[in-house]
């Protein structure tokens, strides 16, 4: 007697989603016959905000070689790109817009491979998740905003970071006028921009970088004036893979000072050998989840108020190409990052009035700029910026906030945790929704091995895959360099 179909809903089609499915195809058997309804609110499948560029100056801001989407097999991508006549250095920074093929290629591919496993493509915004307790043929119904209706077994939610709104009150007449930007990444959105001659972008991360190439490359453009609290810029990769060895970490106390003064000490090390920070940081990633867990809520707190900034800029790092472009747009007055807090905006004419405030200061600084971009980034308090979808789900009891409200609460497994504290049997997370649990939550590594783990969950009918830690990364005593991609 044959197994009873089993029906996977996947909320999100951008690449934590399609690496959902591409693990639950490779995991199909026979045996358990497999139904796969992949959802996007785009249509774009596979390739999301992060991958969904075509500019080719906006690179992966890590090497090929680490890029791997497969679980277990890291070089996969590298791997890939050979296999196409189109071989890279170990250490290259390739387009993202060609990391989307690559995703979508191994979604075609496992596909494809599970010939007698149904996947089905939807295009469509998710707005509820409703369980119907002791109701058949599902459990689960996902309900989409244009009607749709579809019973699902399990559903994984791989919606991507929250939406972070607008960082301050923006009059609407700016909003109207288009004088303000409010995603950056919206078709069309940076059209007009182009013809701008000054431009204020809040935020100075990643984001910015991708508009500054895009805008100011070449000589034309506007000059763009970038701001935040910190005034902080990623650091830049440099061109030869990182060293990775493992060290010490204390966890006993789940304080930060111990672990912060064993990570300088290692970065002490480290340059006494002929290396650098990079290296401590690529080699904390393995490991970074479980030192998170080690701190109390209280000191997670305080990381994220007196450290995340510092943190990403060394650990979300600028492809070199891409950082020897805009260092270079710096040096000719093209792009500047401040330290300064934006107090308000107002319409000015045709133009926006801008007041700035410096660290520590009283008065205020008037700027007026032809356009406002932010890039403030995903948003960062779930209780507050809940979409439909997850505040449906925690008002059900079905799922929960994480102790900070970065995101869900989960267990070890991906499973949402539910009012209760109880892991359920049917709804998982990947990818973002995990930060406040696990920190280390929304690379490719970590989106591929939480996507093998649970699709082997879910088609080994409850079988947990223990996914190993390389010897070498275990945080434990010195020992000799290890050359290897993190």
């Amino acid at each position: 007697m044959s197994a009873p179909l089993q029906r996977v809903a996947i909320v999100g089609g951008g690449a934590a989603g399609a690496l959902a499915a591409v693990h639950l195809l490779r995991e199909y058997r026979e045996d358990c016959p497999l139904q796969i309804d992949l959802i996007d609110r785009t249509g774009t499948f596979g390739a999301g905000v992060a991958y969904g560029t075509e500019e080719p100056l906006h690179l992966l801001n890590v090497p090929a070689v680490r890029m791997g989407a497969i679980h277990g097999r890291p070089e996969h991508f590298h791997e890939w790109l050979a296999e196409r006549g189109e071989p890279a250095a170990e250490e290259a920074f390739l387009s993202r817009g060609h990391y989307a093929t690559y995703i979508r290629d191994l979604l075609a591919n496992a596909e494809r491979e599970a010939a007698d496993a149904r996947l089905r493509r939807h295009h469509g915004d998710v707005t509820a998740i409703v369980e119907h307790h002791g109701a058949a043929p599902a459990p689960l119904e996902v309900s989409l905003a244009d009607g749709e209706r579809i019973e699902a077994d399990r559903v994984i939610l791989a919606i991507g970071p929250l939406d972070g709104g607008d960082p301050i009150e923006v009059p609407e007449e700016l909003k109207e006028s288009g004088a303000y930007v409010a995603d950056p990444w919206a078709a069309g959105a940076l059209d007009a921009v182009r013809q701008d001659r000054e431009v204020l972008v809040i935020g100075t991360g990643l984001s910015m970088v991708d508009i500054a190439l895009t805008l100011c490359e070449g000589g034309a453009g506007p000059r763009l004036r970038a701001v935040s609290r910190h005034g902080l810029a990623p650091r830049r990769h440099r061109r030869t893979l990182t060293n990775l060895r493992r060290f010490h970490v204390p966890t006993e106390t789940g304080r930060l000072e111990p672990m912060i003064a064993a990570v300088f000490a290692q970065i002490c090390r480290v340059s006494q050998q002929g290396d650098d920070w990079r290296d401590v940081i690529d080699s904390m990633r393995p490991v970074t989840p479980s030192l998170w867990k080690a701190l109390d809520t209280d000191e997670q707190r305080r990381f994220l108020h007196e450290f995340h900034r510092l943190w990403d800029v060394h650990r979300f790092r600028m492809a070199p190409e891409v950082a020897d472009r805009f260092e270079a747009l710096e040096g000719a007055g093209r792009v500047c990052t401040e330290s300064k807090a934006i107090v308000s905006l107002e319409p000015h004419g045709s133009r926006v009035r801008v007041f700035l405030r410096s660290p520590g200061a009283t008065d205020l600084d008037e700027v007026e700029v032809d356009r406002v971009i932010n890039c403030s980034g995903a948003g960062t308090d779930l209780r507050r910026q809940a979409p439909p979808l997850l505040a449906g789900l925690i008002s059900a009891g079905l799922a929960r906030p994480d102790a900070l409200g970065l995101g869900l609460d989960v267990d070890d497994d991906g499973a949402l945790l539910g009012a209760d504290g109880e892991p359920s049997e049917r709804l998982f997370a990947i990818g973002s929704l995990r930060r406040g649990v696990e920190w280390e939550a929304i690379g490719i590594t970590e989106i591929r091995d939480q996507s093998g783990a649970v699709a082997r969950k879910i088609v080994r009918t409850g079988e947990t895959e223990e996914i190993p830690l390389p010897a070498e990364l275990r945080p434990v005593a010195d020992t000799p360099t290890t050359r290897e991609a993190a």
